[in-house]
């Protein structure tokens, strides 16, 4: 349309200029063209000015690059760089200086959280690189994103591995190593393995995973203790330079309730941090046995693992059914494990963790779509399980984040599902491999077989088979304890807590029929060092949450009271918070996963050392360049206000000639 009015407009002038002209031809002025030149020029303007057709262009645009620094502020970084800290500062800053003379640069802090005021305060008590990285690429992921600089001890604490992590578009990692690689004089308890949840009277274990290193031909002592009392001491041999050895104590559970156990090893040699030398637990001591029902069509090494996973934690009663018959005394059960077998509505109505494979019978695939709404797929599939960082049901094994990525895939994922609101396991689709489904008759589903193996790799790699069989007790745990016949009921998360993380407090209230409610007030109260503290629960969606805050060290008892229907209910909790931080837990610095992580991403890796070179490593970087955005652009004559002053200008030049020739108005 926008021709029609430039025709319009040329058209009005060319007929302006032809009357002139006409008029024109018969005076005796030197140039006889000129006014109607003028006239047409004018016209057309005016007309332009009035019908405002438009021009039509391309707008272009450059963006730099942007170059992410991200600079771990923790604890431990302080304590890495040392007394090289100025020299760093200094070389950095320097460097900062040229990459802004080609780039566009942001300079974030981070720990646990990201921080843009300061970057050498060095007072995060925890470090997640993962997020950081996440943070920075999701930020900015509407911008020419050229590198991501982590300046790092390697060293994270939180989150997932950044070695496995996955970004929506590849960005070259560039990493800085801080620190000394070198293997520092320590002994520390990795890991602490216990069962949640014992009966009375039984005999139960305690395992500390201990990691020594610099310490060849040193020898210790590792003490349990209970309730401030020595219940047993072993001697801890260390042959080798980096050596990881198990310590297992048999434990009597003796007194009813929530016991606090810790296992401490002491100082040897020339160790110079002893903050990581102990870890607690808390195990809750039940009078009740808790009734498992296994039922499959033939036997599966799985089986086995299931099985001995639950005898060994003391308070389950395990009964295996191979034939695929039902027992009659279903009421006796309180979980029900469906190892590719399934059958009668009888079942329902039992809490059921269903494991799928290769072998379904027809009953468990239909009792599956019920639940799910999804149909199997027509051939098995292995992918790998992805661990949900935002899990929260239970606590996971201590060693979960570096064992799954060994394990091998689990066999026969014969179902498409998509997690609910509580997937532990995914693979790289989306897809769920292993998820728990709350509610009145609450179901876990793992989507494969093969759990015999990842207690074979894990031996293999770490010598240990804790993270599977701990896996195992949880579900079944999670599964039995809505069957818990009290109407309100305390739930903490974590029993464990380092005095930097918040105590989280969650409380379910359920009426007569079972559902659960929150209309009325909870109040927690919590005892332990100095005055007893009172909170309000807050009420999310069906149910109470409590975010207490930070705690100081110490043994915490939890009371929490509600009043419904005229009567008050009430539940306990313990909890017990540690003065180690998480910084204090490893000192030498990762070298390694931060070269992996650079070469991973086609970046590059450098030390505190050398990384006055990294500005010519990202010239020469063939992908970080200047984008160009190119715009098409319509812009109406209109716009143009010059024009305005132009029409009046080429006006006053016609009236001019006119004057000047002694031509009469036309």
């Amino acid at each position: 349309m926008i021709w029609f009015y430039w025709t319009l407009s040329l058209l009005f002038g060319l007929l302006l200029a032809f009357l002139v002209y006409r008029k024109d031809k018969q005076k005796d002025v030197p140039v006889k063209w000129l006014p109607a030149l003028l006239r047409f020029i004018a016209g057309s303007l005016t007309a332009g000015l009035l019908l405002a057709p438009a021009f039509s262009g391309l707008n272009n645009t450059e963006e730099k690059p942007t170059i992410i620094w991200l600079q771990d502020v923790s604890t431990s970084t302080k304590n890495a760089l040392s007394q090289y800290q100025e020299k760093y500062q200094a070389t950095q800053k320097a460097t900062l200086a040229q990459l802004n003379k080609n780039y566009q640069v942001q300079i974030i802090g981070f720990g646990n959280t990201s921080i843009k005021d300061s970057i050498y305060t060095y007072t995060q008590k925890s470090t997640d690189i993962a997020s950081a990285i996440e943070r920075a690429a999701e930020q900015n992921q509407d911008k020419n994103i050229g590198a991501i600089i982590i300046a790092s001890d390697g060293i994270y604490n939180e989150g997932s591995n950044p070695l496995f992590l996955q970004l929506p578009k590849p960005i070259p990692l560039y990493t800085i190593a801080l620190g000394d690689s070198t293997t520092p004089k320590d002994i520390r308890i990795n890991a602490l393995h216990t069962n949640k949840t014992v009966s009375l009277g039984s005999t139960f274990e305690i395992f500390a995973d201990i990691i020594a290193t610099g310490l060849a031909g040193e020898q210790t002592t590792v003490s349990l203790n209970h309730n401030g009392k020595v219940l047993a001491t072993q001697s801890l041999q260390i042959n080798s330079i980096n050596e990881a050895s198990s310590i297992s104590f048999n434990v009597v559970a003796s007194t009813k309730g929530l016991q606090h156990y810790t296992v401490s090893v002491a100082k040897t040699g020339a160790e110079q941090n002893i903050q990581n030398n102990t870890q607690s637990a808390i195990v809750e001591v039940t009078e009740e046995k808790i009734n498992v029902l296994l039922l499959a069509a033939a036997p599966h090494p799985d089986i086995a693992v299931i099985q001995n996973a639950l005898k060994d934690a003391g308070q389950y009663k395990v009964d295996v059914v191979l034939n695929g018959s039902i027992p009659g005394n279903l009421k006796e059960y309180n979980v029900l494990i469906a190892y590719q077998f399934y059958a009668g509505t009888d079942l329902d109505n039992i809490p059921a963790w269903y494991i799928l494979g290769p072998q379904n019978n027809p009953g468990l695939t239909k009792r599956i779509m019920s639940l799910t709404g999804t149909s199997p797929i027509a051939s098995a599939n292995e992918p790998m399980a992805l661990l949900n960082q935002s899990f929260n049901l239970y606590t996971l094994p201590a060693n979960i984040k570096q064992t799954l990525p060994k394990m091998p895939p689990l066999t026969g994922v014969l179902f498409q599902m998509k997690p609910g609101s509580n997937p532990l396991l995914s693979d790289q689709s989306g897809n769920s491999i292993w998820s728990y489904n709350p509610g009145k008759v609450p179901f876990s589903i793992l989507n494969g077989t093969g759990l015999w193996r990842w207690n074979i790799y894990e031996y293999k790699n770490f010598k240990t088979q804790q993270t599977t069989p701990e896996l195992i007790r949880q579900t079944v745990g999670f599964l039995q304890s809505p069957k818990d016949n009290k109407p309100f009921k305390l739930i903490l998360p974590k029993h464990n807590l380092s005095d930097s993380e918040p105590l989280v407090v969650l409380a379910e209230l359920r009426n007569s029929t079972g559902d659960l409610i929150n209309t009325p007030e909870v109040i927690l109260s919590v005892a332990g060092t100095g005055k007893d503290m009172n909170y309000n629960f807050e009420k999310t969606g069906n149910s109470y949450r409590l975010q207490a805050g930070l705690l100081a060290s110490g043994t915490y008892r939890l009371t929490a009271k509600v009043s419904y229907n005229g009567k008050t209910y009430e539940d306990y909790g313990l909890c017990y918070v540690s003065d180690v931080p998480l910084e204090a837990l490893r000192t030498q610095s990762d070298y390694e996963l931060l070269f992996q992580m650079a070469q991973k991403s086609q970046g590059r890796f450098f030390t505190q050392y050398n990384f006055n070179n990294l500005t010519d490593s990202l010239k020469k970087d063939g992908n970080i360049k200047i984008k160009i955005h190119s715009k098409s652009e319509i812009h109406p004559l209109i716009d143009l206000k010059w024009l305005f002053f132009l029409i009046i200008a080429i006006a006053a030049s016609e009236w001019f000639l006119r004057k000047f020739w002694g031509m009469t108005a036309s």
